[in-house]
């Protein structure tokens, strides 16, 4: 069996190849002149490892799939995962139609920190794997405060800073009046501190950028963001550093400047 890298995903599937002493199988993905995609891989069986940011990414996870005779998916970054329901009459649960769609092509489906409990419940047998250690780890040798952005994502942070033994919290909503919503870290002083915010996504980066503005009123020394998936859609990294984020650190399973940390070893330990 070898590791099938998708268009979204080549140095991360180098990486897992290196990590599980597999070599990486021959493919090719091209466009035609109208715009549909091409796909050929020369192998019978294999991991493919590819990140669905786009809809040409998931075309191209689904080619490669059904091609093999025998074959793994690897999703490090499941989109279509924040549709997990449907919210108004008619609409299509989208993770629910992806998850029928890999698991009819795949005999496994492994992620990375899929969105939600809801998007995970869709699949039959998905494999989960937690970056937030890796986040903490990177964070283990710095005196930081971690914060969530809201209480959504508690025990993403509880995790990382357990493994970066630092001191964490969350933001909270208190309402003063019928108008009025102070936005404040639960129980932390931020002053004079360090301050990560941490999330599983960052995508157009709006609830960071009003969490760091906040955390500055309140004295913070500095803030940066962490998070696993970094979508970061319409600019969304321009608009952190206008707000004063410092740095934006996340792993590989979207491939950007900012992937810093690499999920290469814990995928390669589930497969």
């Amino acid at each position: 069996m070898k590791i099938i890298p998708c268009p979204s995903s080549p140095l991360l599937a180098r990486r897992v190849a290196e990590a599980s002493r597999l070599e990486v199988g021959n493919a090719v993905f091209r466009r035609f002149p109208d715009g549909e995609l091409y796909v050929r891989v020369q192998e019978k069986e294999g991991v493919v490892v590819g990140s669905i940011n786009s809809n040409d990414d998931l075309i191209a996870l689904i080619f490669a799939l059904d091609v093999l005779d025998k074959a793994k998916a690897v999703v490090p970054y499941m989109g279509y995962a924040r549709q997990d329901k449907a919210f108004q009459e008619g609409e299509a649960v989208s993770i629910k139609i992806l998850a029928e769609i890999l698991e009819s092509k795949a005999e496994e489906v492994i992620t990375v920190n899929i969105h939600s409990r809801e998007a995970a419940s869709h699949f039959k047998n998905l494999i989960n794997l937690d970056a937030m250690s890796l986040i903490g780890e990177h964070f283990a040798e710095k005196d930081v405060v971690m914060i969530s952005p809201d209480k959504g994502s508690l025990e993403r942070v509880k995790t990382a800073a357990k493994y970066a033994a630092c001191e964490w919290d969350y933001m909270e909503k208190k309402r003063i009046d019928a108008t009025t919503v102070e936005i404040t870290p639960k129980s932390i002083d931020v002053e004079g501190k360090d301050v990560v915010i941490v999330d599983d996504i960052i995508s157009t980066g709006g609830t960071v950028a009003e969490a760091a503005k906040i955390l500055y009123s309140l004295g913070a020394k500095s803030v940066s963001a962490a998070c696993v998936h970094a979508v970061l859609a319409d600019n969304a990294a321009i608009k952190l550093f206008n707000v004063g984020i410092k740095d934006i650190i996340a792993t590989d399973t979207i491939e950007c400047a900012f992937s810093r940390i690499s999920v290469a070893e814990l995928i390669a330990g589930s497969i």
